[in-house]
C-alpha cells in the first residue's frame, strides 16, 4: 500500500513537472550550464598540458653550456662584492660630499622571470642576469655622479654610451676660474628629480 502511494505520487510529481514549463527550462538550463562548465574545464586542461610541455621542454646536451657554468656563476662573487662596496662608498661620500644618494630600486628589476613560457631554469638565469646586469648599471650611475662631482671635464674625442650625467659637463673653457665656477654648478644635483 505504500509502495502504491509512493508510485502515486511520483507519477502525479512527473505529470505536474511535465505539464510546468519553468521546470522544463529549468532542467534545460541546467544541463546547458552543466556542458559549458564542462567544455571549459576540458579547455583549461588542455591549456594546463600545453604550458606544461611548453615550461618543460626536452634540454639538448650542449658540452659549450656545461664548461661555461663555473665561469658564468663565478661571477656573482665579485658582483656582489661590487654592489657592497659600491653601496657603502656611496653611503659614506655621498652624503659628506651631499651628492644624492642613487636609489637601488630605480636600478634593480626582477620581472623577467615573470614571463610564463620560460622553464625554472631559464627563470633562475633571468634572476642572475638581472642582477648582474642591472648592478652594472647601478654603479654606472654612482660613478656619473660621482665623476660629475670631482671631473665633470668631456673627453676631446666622442664617446659612444655616455652615461646620464654627461652631457652636462664641461666642454671647454677659457680660465681656471670659469672652470671651478662650472664645477661648482655641476655640484649643485638639485636637477636630479630625487
Amino acid at each position: 500500500m505504500k509502495e502504491n502511494i509512493l508510485e502515486k505520487i511520483k507519477e502525479s510529481i512527473s505529470e505536474i513537472s511535465n505539464k510546468n514549463e519553468a521546470y522544463t527550462k529549468l532542467i534545460q538550463l541546467k544541463e546547458n550550464i552543466s556542458d559549458t562548465l564542462d567544455e571549459h574545464i576540458n579547455k583549461i586542461l588542455e591549456e594546463r598540458n600545453i604550458v606544461k610541455r611548453i615550461k618543460f621542454p626536452k634540454v639538448k646536451f650542449n658540452w659549450k653550456y656545461l664548461l661555461s657554468i663555473p665561469f658564468i656563476y663565478s661571477m656573482i662573487i665579485p658582483t656582489v662584492l661590487l654592489h657592497i662596496f659600491t653601496q657603502l662608498y656611496q653611503q659614506v661620500c655621498f652624503r659628506l660630499y651631499g651628492i644624492p644618494i642613487v636609489k637601488q630600486k630605480d636600478y634593480l628589476v626582477y620581472d623577467r622571470q615573470l614571463f610564463s613560457l620560460l622553464n625554472p631554469i631559464e627563470k633562475f638565469n633571468c634572476i642572475y642576469c638581472s642582477y648582474v646586469n642591472n648592478i652594472f648599471r647601478f654603479c654606472t650611475e654612482v660613478g656619473a655622479r660621482t665623476e660629475r662631482y670631482w671631473c665633470p671635464i668631456k673627453y676631446f674625442r666622442r664617446i659612444n654610451n655616455t652615461h646620464s650625467q654627461y652631457g652636462k659637463f664641461v666642454k671647454d673653457a677659457n680660465s681656471r676660474t670659469e672652470i671651478d665656477q662650472k664645477w661648482e654648478e655641476l655640484r649643485d644635483f638639485s636637477d636630479l628629480n630625487i
